[in-house]
């Protein structure tokens, strides 16, 4: 049953729509798994930065949308697909913290454009791998800490980013691996010859993010201790989100029109005041540092009167259906490795046969600019969600 909780229904004009999630909980979920998509500024220079600030932004599911590029990949068993607006020469980064509050340990697969950026080697069937005696590239010995002499760097111990060995609040992947500490970060750019995977794997490559999650076979046991450690501050509340979130219920879905997807998590404290939608809990204020960014909203946006969660909820007739959508064609963009950033990839403690063979789910993260993004979302919606009253709708129910 859920909670009786009160939100502010916010008035916005239907072609209002909204790709900063900083108020929202931004999180791309799949059988229990989730990933969340950032987009930081660009950082520039040679010195090694910190790590850049939370810049959500908001996911659609593919499926919804008729006007998303055909080849553009749809849910299917345990793949569960996305597409995230970006902006041309801003920096990424990818967040999995949540996962933490899974019951069993995570270790989680990245592909960017079909390459892994921990080990840069291609990533077409994501398995976990680790590497403890051999090169996996040229299959001979190692020297000391996993140096081999004919690639001149030293691997990683694994191909993967995990729950076992990273510490808690750390979860996240900011770019591709260079050397041990640093990561080079993401840059969405459109010259061919600066993304990564156009060099290693040519043609080969796909302009799209996969993220494969494992479990471990057991149950983690539970944990204790005072918090979690995000932007450099501790906070009690498990992952600095919404007590809502601590409780174990998931919240109510909040549209906020017919423009927006709908696949996201409304965090409750919102409200529209002066054209501007704030948050009161939003995720993690920073990612290393830094507030909470603020969306504005239409300028005639009222303050909103006070209803139960129920009356918020979106009928199933105002879902849109455009049997004549035409899909959009997106600008090809590639991911580059920019400045560099203080992040350690963390070795995993556990033996492969830990983990399970196969991933319990599997994200796809597409990615197109705003303008294609507004375009494809402006050609309505599909009813995905099934009639109402699921295996009753041909039996007489009600009193």
């Amino acid at each position: 049953m859920r909670p009786p909780l009160i939100y502010k229904e916010i008035e916005m004009s239907k072609e209002k729509i909204i790709f900063d999630a900083s108020s929202y909980d931004y999180l791309m979920r799949n059988n229990g798994c989730s990933v969340g998509f950032n987009m930081p500024d660009a950082l520039e220079g040679e010195n090694t930065h910190g790590l850049p600030p939370y810049r959500k932004r908001m996911p659609y599911l593919v499926d919804k949308y008729p006007g998303c590029p055909s080849d553009w990949l749809k849910s299917e068993g345990k793949v569960k697909s996305y597409f995230v607006p970006v902006v041309e020469g801003s920096g990424m980064w990818l967040d999995f913290n949540y996962n933490e509050t899974n019951t069993h340990h995570v270790a989680i697969v990245i592909s960017i454009q079909g390459v892994n950026p921990i080990t840069g080697l291609p990533c077409t069937d994501a398995q976990l791998e680790q590497y403890i005696e051999k090169c996996p590239k040229h299959k001979i010995a190692f020297g000391p800490d996993r140096y081999c002499k004919k690639c001149d760097y030293k691997w990683s111990k694994q191909n993967y980013i995990c729950t076992t060995g990273t510490p808690q609040g750390s979860l996240w992947l900011d770019g591709f691996k260079a050397v041990d500490g640093i990561v080079r970060q993401y840059i969405l750019t459109a010259e061919k010859m600066r993304g990564v995977a156009s060099n290693v794997i040519g043609k080969d490559r796909v302009h799209a993010i996969g993220v494969s999650f494992f479990l471990s076979k057991e149950k983690k046991p539970p944990r204790q201790g005072s918090g979690v450690r995000l932007g450099g501050d501790y906070n009690n509340m498990a992952l600095n989100v919404s007590p809502i979130y601590n409780s174990g219920i998931t919240p109510y879905w909040q549209y906020i029109s017919d423009s927006t997807s709908g696949d996201f998590d409304a965090v409750d404290g919102l409200e529209c005041v002066k054209g501007v939608l704030k948050g009161s809990n939003s995720f993690g204020a920073a990612h290393g540092g830094g507030t909470s960014s603020q969306i504005t909203c239409s300028s005639a946006a009222p303050e909103g009167s006070l209803k139960s969660y129920k009356s918020v909820k979106r009928s199933k007739s105002q879902a849109i259906l455009r049997k004549s959508a035409s899909p959009v064609r997106v600008k090809k963009l590639e991911v580059g490795a920019g400045a560099k950033i203080r992040q350690i990839v963390y070795d995993d403690p556990e033996k492969l046969d830990y983990w399970h063979d196969d991933p319990e789910s599997i994200i796809c993260v597409n990615y197109c600019a705003e303008i294609e993004a507004r375009k494809i979302i402006e050609q309505g919606t599909v009813n995905i969600e099934g009639h109402e009253e699921g295996f009753l709708k041909d039996v007489p129910v009600g009193n």
